[in-house]
């Protein structure tokens, strides 16, 4: 008998548990986190310091001044430098 839960125990411990709750759907990777990941994360781990200059300004101003920030930060796409704008909006904007 101690054998046999001791070997349950044993398989037990080997078997991957889920890290998710039942039902939970895993997050999708936002386009413009990824973007950020890959154009400015390497010198900005994050964008709270840089976005201090931004946060500010009235959204349209913002935007064109991080637009015209990413040309010359490693965002030379268009639709990159867009995302990682619409990202840092919903995400490190107070609002």
């Amino acid at each position: 008998m101690r054998a046999a839960v001791v070997a349950l125990l044993a398989v037990s411990m080997l078997t991957p548990v889920p890290t998710r709750a039942m039902g939970q759907q895993p997050r999708a990777t936002d386009l413009g986190e990824t973007a950020y990941q890959e154009a400015c994360a390497s010198c900005h781990r994050t964008p709270a310091r840089f976005m201090r200059r931004f946060v500010d300004l009235p959204q349209a101003d913002r935007q064109a001044a991080l637009d015209d920030f990413l040309k010359t930060h490693s965002a030379e796409d268009d639709a990159k430098r867009a995302a990682i704008i619409a990202w840092l909006e919903t995400n490190h904007v107070r609002r």
